[in-house]
C-alpha cells in the first residue's frame, strides 16, 4: 500500500448531513511557495517553461488541452510574471475533495430501471468507457476486477505512476454503482454483492485524490487531458523526471469531487475542451444545500456549463437535504443510502464495512452524497452509448446527443420542467434507452 505523506494537503472531514465543510488555505513544503496554474497565449513549449523556471518555478505539468503549466512559484514571482505579455491569468491551484456524506442503508440502481434495461434490452453498456476521476479505485474488487483491462488500469496522478490503487475507499464506491459487475457475487449473502447501472463497462482508475480524499485542480486537469487520449507531460515531483503518459480516449468521466470557490478561467477551459472533444462529463453537484432547498451553492466543476451537474435524491424521490440548489442543477439521481463496493475493511466514524470472511478485497459500504448519485447518471449514459447513438447535429461527436437523452427522459420532480433542485428531474436508465 502506498503511504508517503504529502505535506501541504488537508484533510476531509465528514460531517452530518446539512453541515458544510471548509478548508484552511493550502501551501506547499515551503511556505514561501505557492501552487498556481499559468495560462499563456499560445501552446505551451520550451521558452515557456523556460520561463516559469526563470522565475524560480517548479514545473509540475506541461498541458495541451489547455495551454497552461502547473507550478509552484515563489510568492513574490506571482506578480512579475502576471505582466508578462504572453501569459493571460495565473490562478490558485486549489484544493477539492470528495462530496459524500456517510450514512446507512441502501437501494439505488433498480429505482432508476437499470435493471430492465439490462434484461429488457440486453444492454448493460458492454465496452463503454468509463473514467472513475476519484481517490483510486480497487481495481482486485470480484465486483470490478472483470471491468478492467490490466494492461491499463488508468493513472495515478498523485504519485506518478500505472497503479491507480484506492486508499480512500471513495472512488471505489463510485465505480461500484456506475458499473460493478452482474457475477452472482452475491448469491449467497445480498449484503456481498451488488450490481452496477453499467456492468459491462470498461472502468479506468484515475487517482487524483489523496488517502484523506483531498487533491488539487492541477491534478484533476492532467487526469481530464488523459481522458481525451492525448498525451501528457509531467514533472514527478519526487525525483524530477520527466514523464510522458499517454491517455485513452474515454466515452464518458465521473467527477464525486468538487469545491465551491471559482477554480478559475484555465480549469473551465479544460474541461470546455474535454467535452468538444466528444467527453461525456459527469459531476456532483455536491452537499452545500439548504434544507428549504434554496440558494445557489453548485460546486465546481459540476457548475460548469460543459459538465452534467447531479444532485442527490432518497427513495422516495425527494431531494436529500444536503444536495446543493441552483440553475445548474442538471438532473438527479439516487444519492442517500447508497451500497456499494468498497476498498478495505476500514470503519470510519462507525459506518461499518461489510466484507466476505474477513477478505479486504471484497467489501461493501452504504455512502450518501452527490458523490453517489454522480455514477448513477454516468452509467446511465454508458447504457445509452451502448444502443448506438449516432451524431445527429454533424459535430463529429455525440455526448452531446447523449446529454439531451437524458434530458428529455428524466422524470420531472418539483416544478413543472427545469428547476433549480432537481434540474430536469430524476435520470432515467429505461426511457433514456428507449428513446
Amino acid at each position: 500500500m502506498k503511504n508517503l505523506t504529502i505535506l501541504g494537503l488537508t484533510l476531509l472531514f465528514t460531517l452530518p448531513v446539512g453541515m458544510s465543510i471548509s478548508f484552511a488555505e493550502t501551501k506547499t513544503q515551503n511556505e514561501n511557495f505557492t501552487r498556481v496554474l499559468i495560462s499563456f497565449d499560445k501552446p505551451v513549449g520550451a521558452s515557456e517553461q523556460a520561463l516559469v523556471r526563470a522565475h524560480g518555478g517548479k514545473i509540475k505539468y506541461s498541458y495541451s488541452i489547455v495551454d497552461a503549466i502547473a507550478a509552484t512559484l515563489p510568492a513574490q514571482a506571482i506578480d512579475g510574471l502576471s505582466h508578462n505579455p504572453h501569459i493571460t491569468s495565473i490562478d490558485i491551484d486549489d484544493t477539492v475533495y470528495a462530496t459524500d456524506t456517510e450514512l446507512d442503508n441502501s437501494w439505488g440502481v433498480e429505482h432508476i430501471g437499470a435493471g430492465m434495461v439490462h434484461t429488457n434490452y440486453a444492454n448493460k453498456g458492454t465496452g463503454v468507457k468509463i473514467g472513475i476521476i476519484d481517490s483510486g479505485v480497487n481495481y482486485l474488487h470480484p465486483d470490478l476486477n472483470d471491468n478492467f483491462d490490466p494492461a491499463n488500469l488508468g493513472y495515478d496522478f498523485y504519485y506518478y505512476d500505472i497503479d491507480p490503487m484506492d486508499v480512500y475507499g471513495h472512488g471505489t464506491h463510485v465505480a461500484g454503482t456506475a458499473c460493478a459487475e452482474d457475477n452472482d457475487n452475491g448469491s449467497a449473502d445480498p449484503k456481498l454483492g451488488v450490481i452496477g447501472v453499467a456492468p459491462e463497462c470498461e472502468l479506468y482508475s484515475l487517482r487524483v485524490l489523496n488517502e484523506d480524499g483531498v487533491g488539487y485542480w492541477s491534478d484533476i486537469i492532467a487526469a481530464v487531458q488523459w481522458s481525451t487520449g492525448a498525451e501528457l507531460q509531467i514533472q514527478n515531483v519526487f525525483t524530477g523526471d520527466w514523464l510522458t503518459v499517454q491517455g485513452i480516449k474515454m466515452d464518458v468521466i465521473n467527477l464525486s469531487l468538487g469545491k465551491g470557490r471559482n477554480p478559475g478561467t484555465t480549469v473551465k477551459r479544460a474541461f470546455d475542451n474535454a467535452e468538444a472533444t466528444g467527453v461525456l462529463i459527469v459531476a456532483a453537484a455536491g452537499n452545500s444545500g439548504t434544507i428549504s432547498g434554496k440558494g445557489k451553492n453548485v460546486i465546481y466543476p459540476a457548475k460548469f456549463a460543459s459538465v452534467i451537474a447531479v444532485g442527490a435524491t432518497d427513495s422516495l424521490d425527494k431531494r436529500a437535504s444536503f444536495s446543493s440548489t441552483g440553475s445548474e442543477v442538471e438532473l438527479v439521481a439516487p444519492g442517500v443510502n447508497v451500497y456499494s463496493a468498497w476498498n478495505d475493511n476500514t470503519d470510519y466514524n462507525t459506518n461499518a464495512t461489510t466484507c466476505r470472511d474477513g477478505n479486504i478485497d471484497d467489501c461493501y459500504k452504504y455512502g450518501s452524497g452527490t458523490s453517489m448519485a454522480s455514477p448513477h447518471v454516468a452509467g446511465v449514459a454508458a447504457l445509452v452509448i451502448a444502443t448506438g447513438v449516432t451524431d445527429t447535429n454533424g459535430n463529429n461527436r455525440i455526448n452531446d446527443e447523449v446529454r439531451k437523452i437524458m434530458n428529455d427522459t428524466a422524470i420531472d420532480l418539483g416544478s413543472a420542467g427545469r428547476d433549480s433542485q432537481y434540474g430536469y428531474g430524476l435520470v432515467s436508465a429505461v426511457t433514456a434507452v428507449a428513446q
